[in-house]
Formats: C-alpha cells, structure tokens, sequence
C-alpha cells in the first residue's frame, strides 16, 4: 500500500475545519511541503516546493496569520483517527510534556527567556525561545510486547507569567557640583513594590506552566467526552514531576487517572484509621517516611515483572504501597506510590546503574504492571519532540504574527501526526516490511520500526515515482502508481513534485 496516497486521504478530512475550500487546498500544499522540503522548514522554501515562488506569497503567510482556523479542529480530526486503533481492552494513554523552540527575534509575540534543557545540571543556561505544552496519545501493542508510538493530539503555546519589571528613577537633582556629570543622569533600581508580586504569584498559580498542563488535561477529558464510544473510558495521563503537584492533582476531572514521577524526599501519610468514640475527626494516619527510606525498607518487599522498553524486555523490580496521602501535594487524594529499583546496563566495560524512579498513581485500584508499561511508553513522547525540532524543524519558520507564532507550528506537529497515522494504516504499528535497502552498519541490529526519517524518504520517493509516470520523456509510464487516477482521488493536483524540492533546496 502506498504511503502518499493514504496521506492525502487523510488530510482531506481536514476540510470541514477550513471555511474556504481554496484555503483546505493551501493547507494540503503546506502540509505535505513542510514534511518533504529540505533544508530549514521555512514558509518560504515550502513554497518554492510548490512551485508557487513567481506567484503572490500574500495568501501563504495569511494562512497562519489571518484565516479563522483553530488548531484544536486540526487535532480533534487526528484524535478521531488515533482514537479507533486503541484496544478496547486498554486505558486510554495520554503522555503530557513541555517544549521550547529556540528564537532570535526579540519582537516574536510570546518569547521570553526560558531555562535550556540541555544545560548541565551544575549550571543553569538561559535561552530566548518559545514554549509549547505538548500531548500525545500512545498507541499501545495489545500483547505489550514491542514499541509504542505517540500521535500528537495537541500542541499549545504556554508562555511564561512575565514577572514585575523594575522601575528606574534619576538621581536626585541635589548632586554636589563636585560630582560628575554623568552621575547625574545615572539609573537606579527600585525594587516593584509588594503588591505587583503577589499578583505575579496569583497570576502564576493560575497560568503558570502547571495549570496549563491541568486545563489541557481537562480540555482531552472534554473531547474524548464528545465521542460517544469513549465517554465511560478510563483516560490515563503520563506525566513528569513538573506536572506531579497539587495544581494538577487538585483540577483533576472524573474517569481521569494521573501517573507522575515524583521527588524521593516527599514526606507521605496512611490513611486514618476509623474512629468510633468522640473527638476530633483525623484526615490523614501515621507518617510513613519519604519514598526513598522505603526503598530502602527492607521489611516492603520486592515485586517482579517484565517491562518493554529501549527496544527489548526488561526484568523490573518494584515495590508498591498504597493508598497513602500526601498532605502538600494532593492533600485528601488517595494515592498509591510505585518504587522502581534502578535498572543495570553496561557502559565501556561497567556494569552502571541508573537512578531509582518513584511514581505516584491518583488511582489506588490501577493496574500496577499496566501503570508501569505505560510510565515506560512515556519515552515515545521524548522521540516525537526530537523528530519534530531536529527532523522536521517545528518552530524554524520564520512569523512574527501573534496568530501564526502559535498556528504554524501547531499545523507542522499535526501534520506529523497525520504522516504518522498513515503509515499505522499502510504498514503496521511495529512494522519494517516497507524499509529500502538498509545500509552495511544496519544489517547486523536492523530497525524494529518506521522511523519519521524513513517516512519522509518514502513520501519522496513515491513523489519522483509520480513524476516518472507522469514524465513521458524518461521512461513508460507506471501503471501501478498513476498520477491522474490518485489527482482524481484526492480532488485536487499534487501540489509538490521531486524537481521542485530539489530546486528549492538552495533557498
């Protein structure tokens, strides 16, 4: 089955979120331009792809910054999608995390100076970027052998709270005549007065990054709600320890169960135990420590199981206590923590180790080997945030529009999401049947999936294969892959050829 053919037929079911129809066919020229282009993944070079550079380019850039389209209508549509290729007998599995997209404009709506994640952890870098709160739901084996993978459902812009500035006053004009004269001119600092911050911290505990992360969590239970066939499904969301505290906890919707790691210094409680006499009613039990004293509690034994994760089984050990409560971070919430002892590997000759994980679970009845897999599915959303900046160049196009600095690189991850749906529909979600020829170093540990890179060079491939057919200079035509008959399937001309790709390399 072939990959572009499916794509297209994907993206046709994006026209009901476009109000003009020649606005649904800019929209599949970018689409599939922004995916193939080489080089930077600007607006200008995808349309030198579409062969549209002697044109006016007004209409392209008025795409992302003046047409009324939401990008949620985008991602409900790959919802949908994603939707029918989870196994009824599974939790739906969302994995939440956050992203920056590095910058150089100082005029960019909604950049500001973030902490780099890439910094050593004994120096902190600051970058000027902008920052995304992205969610994608996992794809999941039914057997739970083998590899997930992560379509992206959404993909928002969260900026930072701007903190207070600092006022400058001049000096006071009473200098002695001694004094230079610059002096007189020089700033001082006055530190913002004290009600500024408290509505800095106010405003922060209400769109800081943590609430974000709760309304988006909210936002997929109200669109999973909408679907008629997953209004009673479970809706577990996977997250970090950013995500892992009561802003989160505490905004939780119902038939929502979160799974996040968390420090090992928490200090975490039993339940009460019953009281039948009078007296003051007792909201939490007797203080159990911090999950790294029961890690090392010798008296909490050691659970075995078999986990998939970097491409093989493992043999995990875990310890499991629940319910407990923590008092600071999900107050009367029963919880369940889960302790993953660290895992061996080998490193230049070593036997390493790595570090111990701790997870709390908002639902204390949850399948802990389910919960577990799932917490270890979480790395898909890790490889999706590396495809989309390093592969695909997510935020390289260069917009200065409030609108379009938020619906451009929304638009780029969901039409990832859609390449990525189309080749679960051609292919299979853990399959390499579609791989060319692989290189001499591949051949002795082979991929065990599609790459995004590989699907790339198979959209390109299928685009010069359309060109050859269509060519009647350089050979018959193929029969087996017309261009007509797939232009007649998706209503419109293929708005992207092989030569213009490589023309507009140089661009």
């Amino acid at each position: 089955m072939r990959l572009l053919p499916q794509f297209l037929t994907l993206i046709q079911r994006w026209r009901p979120c476009f109000a003009d129809y020649r606005t649904h066919r800019r929209a599949v020229g970018f689409a599939l331009s922004l995916l193939v282009c080489l080089g930077r993944r600007t607006i200008s070079r995808a349309i030198c792809a579409q062969q549209r550079q002697f044109q006016s380019w007004a209409s392209d850039y008025k795409l992302f910054s003046l047409c009324r389209w939401s990008p949620r209508s985008l991602f409900d549509v790959v919802l949908n999608l994603a939707l029918g290729l989870v196994p009824t007998t599974q939790p739906v599995v969302i994995a939440l995390d956050d992203t920056i997209t590095r910058k150089t404009g100082h005029r960019i709506p909604n950049a500001s100076t973030l902490r780099d994640p890439l910094s050593p952890p004994y120096h902190t870098n600051l970058v000027w970027a902008l920052r995304f709160i992205q969610a994608v739901l996992l794809i999941c084996p039914i057997d739970g052998i083998g590899a997930a993978r992560a379509i992206p459902v959404a993909f928002n812009l969260a900026p930072p709270v701007p903190k207070p500035k600092k006022k400058k006053t001049p000096v006071n004009a009473s200098v002695g005549s001694n004094a230079n004269t610059d002096a007189k001119l020089k700033k001082v600092d006055k530190k913002p007065t004290d009600p500024e911050w408290k509505q800095y911290y106010q405003m922060r505990r209400q769109q800081g990054l943590s609430a974000q992360g709760a309304l988006l969590i909210q936002e997929i239970r109200s669109r999973l709600d909408a679907i008629a066939d997953f209004t009673q499904r479970i809706l577990w969301v996977v997250v970090d320890a950013s995500y892992c505290n009561l802003t989160v906890l505490s905004r939780l919707a119902e038939r929502t169960v979160l799974i996040g790691r968390t420090r090992k210094d928490i200090h975490l409680s039993a339940l009460p135990e019953a009281q039948s006499g009078p007296g003051r009613r007792r909201f939490y039990g007797k203080d159990l420590g911090t999950p790294e004293q029961m890690r090392k509690d010798d008296s909490l034994p050691w659970q075995h199981t078999t986990i998939f994760a970097a491409g093989r089984s493992h043999q995990l050990r875990y310890k499991s206590i629940g319910p407990v409560l923590w008092r600071r971070g999900a107050q009367r919430r029963a919880l369940r923590l889960i302790i993953i002892a660290p895992l061996a590997y080998h490193a230049h000759g070593h036997r390493l180790y790595r570090q111990p994980a701790y997870l709390l679970v908002s639902d204390p009845a949850a399948d802990v080997v389910q919960v577990l897999q799932a917490y270890f599915y979480r790395w898909e959303i890790e490889v999706d945030q590396k495809e989309e900046k390093d592969l695909l160049g997510v935020g390289q196009a260069q917009v200065w529009s409030k609108q379009a600095v938020s619906h451009q690189p929304a638009f780029h991850v969901a039409s990832y999401a859609m390449l990525l749906l189309a080749a679960i529909q051609c292919f299979g979600l853990n399959s390499t049947t579609a791989l060319s020829r692989l290189p001499h170093w591949r051949i002795p540990k082979p991929p065990l999936r599609l790459s995004a890179a590989q699907l790339i060079a198979r959209l390109r491939s299928e685009l010069e294969l359309l060109d050859t057919s269509h060519s009647s200079f350089r050979q018959p035509p193929s029969s087996d892959f017309p261009r007509a008959a797939l232009e007649k399937q998706i209503g419109m001309k293929i708005p992207v050829t092989i030569r213009a790709i490589l023309d507009s390399a140089w661009t």
